[in-house]
Formats: C-alpha cells, structure tokens, sequence
C-alpha cells in the first residue's frame, strides 16, 4: 500500500467513499440474497459467497484507513492485515468455485479474481501499479452489486412464495375460505370477505359460523336466497348472484373445509330468459289450441261468408236484369225466366269458381242480352289474389250500376304503375244524396283492406270508383 501515499488527499477520499458505497450495495445484495426461498446447497454457497465479499470490501477500506492514518501521522507504514486477508482470499475463492460448480455460471470466478487483489503477493508483484489493480477491482464491486441487487429484487417479485400465492388469489373472481373445523379461518381471499360482509353485514371471523348462517341466517337487506336447478344460490343487492358450496379436505388426520363461492350471474339470467320464453310459448301454444277447437266453426263461418257472396253475386245480377227490363217497359222473356230459374240451383251448387278473366268475359255476355255494354280496358293484374278480388268488385259494381244508376254503359280501366289500380265508371244516374254504404261497398272495403289496398268513390262530375293496391313486395313491407 506504500504506492497510495503518492496520491493527493481527494483522490484517497473518494476511494474511501466508493468503498463506502459498495459495502452499502454489498450489504443490500446480501439482505435481498436471503430473503429468497431456499432452492438447495447451491443457494446458500452463493450466499456465503456474498458474505466473503463483504469481508474483503471491509479489508479494502481498512486498507485505505491505514493509509489516511500514516499520512495523519507523517509517517510510512507497512500493509497490515496480511493473514486474515489470504484466509478470505480462500474462503471467498472456495465458495466462489463451489458456487460457479452448483449454478453453472462462470461470473463467480470473477469474484476470484477481485478478492485477489486483496493478497500481499498480488501487492509484491505489481509493485507501482497496485493502485490501478486496486481501483479496477472495487470499481468491479461496486459495478456487481448494483447488478445482484437489481437481480435478486426481479426474483424476489417473481417468485412463489406465501406472500405471492396470497396476491395470486385476491385477484381470484371466485371466492375461498378454507378453514379448520372448529372455524378457525387458514386462508380467505378478498372476493370471499367481501361476500360475507355483503351477506352477513359483518366482516369474516369464523368459517363454521359463516357457513351456519349461510344455511339458516338472516340475510341482509337486498339479499335473498333463491333456486337454481337443485343447488342454493344467493341474489345479492347487486344482482349479482353466486352460488357457495362446502367441500371437506382431510390434511393428515385433521379435515378441513374449503368454501367456494362462484359466480353464476350468467347462468341465473339465462335460466330465466328461458323461463320467460317457455311462459310465451306455452302461451302460444294455449291460443293455438283455441284456435284449433274454434276452426271447424270458423271454416263453416267462411264457407257461409263465401255462399252469401255467391248467392248475393247471381241474384244480383238477375234481378238486376229483369228489373231493367221492367224499367225499360219490356216484357221479359219467358224463355230467359226459365232460363234464370232452372241455371240458379246449378250455379250455386257450383264449386269450382270461374278464373277472373272467365268472370269478366260472362259478365260481358249476361249483360249484353239486355243492352248494357261492359268494357274492361287493360289486363288484370298478374298477382291473384289482386285478379280475384277485382273480378269480384267488377261484378258488384256492374249489378249496383244496372240496379241504381239505370246505368246502360259500364267502363273498366286496368293499370300499373306503382301498384294494381282500377277504375269504374258508368253513364247512370248520379246519386242524389250522400251515399250509404250497405253490404256491396262495405264488401269491397273490406276485400281492399285485406290486399293493403285503397278504394275511394267520387260522385261529381260522374259516378266513379278508383281501386289501389300495392305490389306484392309493398304489400309485404306494409304487413310487416
């Protein structure tokens, strides 16, 4: 150490402050070193390891005093310590190799190769150049201790131990309660004391007494017990609902009890978004059964409804003819009488029905016999539902325009645009009044608003009727 008594006082001084500050370091890295979990015989070399380096970084600053001694005192002094530093040269050179051995790693022989610095024979042998020696190897400390604490800090987050099980299960979403048998709790995650203060109004003492007023307690406000499927569940006041089951765990001759509490939110609003549909469904089904006990009466009901508008469609017709004979101040003839008697019990036997073009073109020959010119202008729609009902209105309309206008020239107009139209129009006599709308034109009414469809009547400058309704793909979208 003859060779430091050439330097400056601040270079010596800051020497001792970086030894300082790597016994500092040192002594941290050692703390965070044994506060691992113990993983073998190699672990606690590498600890002892660091305490051998400890040792020598002491040596290194009672090196540097006995220097700042001498120079206190004007006087040289010979390096002291010699012994006791080759007994932890060797200490720390076993340990580092039996480390370097257990861990696989090579950076413990460097550990060596500092504490060698330490030995009076390293000293003898660089001579001048010891100091640099020296300051390489507590720079190499100081650098290395810095680096086992920033190391040891990451394992100790990292690792498993009981500090970080615990965390591991507060972050759990299902609760845990495990407990002796006598209630005494072991372990009782965040989730699970939060439940029984929910359900219970108090914090979490005792796991058998927990479980007790599970079963039979008094809940608190805005909480209910309720059934899912065959298991108890609880209906907090947050809607949330869980269900808690009790299992028993035999650890040696001792059994504990483990509590878990899942959640089973999902599960409670499925269920009951099922029970709603089955209760409509059922309901559907108690309509569908109405319905079908009350078809053969409805099904009669419509067949009566068709007949009356047959029996109404041919009586009109005739009576409609004979009474423009009569007007006319015809006689009718006898022929075409019988002719109307012996065809009316036919025609309405008749089942099959006429298509809406037959319909129009035997409207045209009945009533031609008697001096009524009907015209149809354009063709009929191509829906049929469209086609039937227009025939069945054309045939109301020519039987109401012979029967009430006196009318001699009936006209029909057949169209599309946007939808099917039609319209009449006849030479009669206009209305005198306010139209009253009896059973033909409530009839038809009625067969436009089932098609979504329109009719309007006009009675100046001349009688006229205008029919409209939708094309079939409108039609569905005004359903809808």
């Amino acid at each position: 150490m003859a060779e430091f008594y050439r330097f400056p006082q601040w270079i010596l001084t800051a020497l001792v402050m970086i030894v300082a500050v790597c016994i500092a370091l040192q002594t941290l890295a050692i703390s965070y070193s044994f506060r691992r979990l113990p993983a073998g015989w190699a672990r606690k070399v590498e600890n002892g390891m660091e305490c051998a380096v400890l040792a020598a970084l002491f040596f290194f600053a009672a090196l540097l005093g006995q220097v700042q001694y001498g120079l206190y005192g004007s006087f040289l002094l010979p390096s002291a310590y010699g012994n006791a530093r080759q007994v932890v040269f060797l200490l720390g050179a076993v340990l580092g190799a039996t480390a370097a051995v257990g861990t696989e790693l090579i950076w413990p022989f460097f550990v060596i190769g500092g504490m060698a610095v330490l030995l009076p024979l390293t000293e003898a042998i660089t001579g001048a150049a010891y100091p640099f020696f020296f300051l390489a190897a507590l720079l190499y400390f100081l650098v290395r201790s810095v680096h086992i604490c920033l190391l040891r800090r990451r394992e100790l987050y990292t690792q498993i131990s009981s500090i970080s099980i615990k965390e591991a299960i507060d972050t759990l979403h299902t609760g845990l309660l495990f407990f002796r048998q006598s209630g005494e709790p072991l372990l009782c995650n965040r989730r699970m004391d939060a439940l029984a203060r929910q359900l219970t109004g108090q914090p979490l003492r005792s796991g058998l007494e927990f479980q007790r007023h599970l079963e039979s307690g008094e809940l608190q406000c805005g909480c209910v017990r309720e059934v899912l499927g065959d298991q108890q569940v609880f209906r907090l006041s947050d809607a949330s609902v869980w269900s808690i089951s009790a299992h028993a765990i035999p650890m040696g001759r001792r059994v504990c009890v483990l509590l878990t509490a899942d959640d089973v939110t999902a599960r409670w609003d499925a269920v009951k978004h099922l029970a709603r549909q089955n209760e409509a469904l059922e309901q559907r089904g108690r309509e569908l059964r109405h319905t079908i006990e009350h078809l053969q009466a409805i099904c009669e009901a419509e067949e009566i409804a068709r007949s009356k508008g047959r029996v109404h469609d041919l009586l009109g017709q005739r009576i409609s003819l004979l009474l423009r004979a009569l007007r006319d101040g015809q006689q009718p003839d006898e022929a075409l009488l019988m002719d109307f008697a012996r065809s009316l019990p036919t025609a309405l036997r008749e089942d099959s029905t006429p298509t809406p073009a037959r319909r129009l073109a035997l409207l045209r020959e009945t009533f031609q016999g008697m001096d009524v010119s009907v015209e149809v202008r354009g063709a009929l729609p191509e829906d049929q539902a469209v086609a039937d009902a227009f025939a069945e209105i054309a045939v109301e309309c020519v039987t109401n325009a012979v029967r009430h206008g006196y009318a001699t020239r009936i006209q029909f107009h057949l169209f599309h645009n946007d939808c099917w139209r039609m319209t009449v129009t006849d030479n009669g006599l206009p209305p005198a009044g306010s139209i009253r709308e009896g059973g033909g034109i409530g009839g038809m009414r009625r067969r436009m608003a089932r098609l979504g469809g329109s009719m309007e009547l006009y009675t100046s400058p001349r009688f006229r009727i205008e029919l409209s309704v939708p094309k079939e793909a409108e039609r569905t979208w005004l359903k809808c």
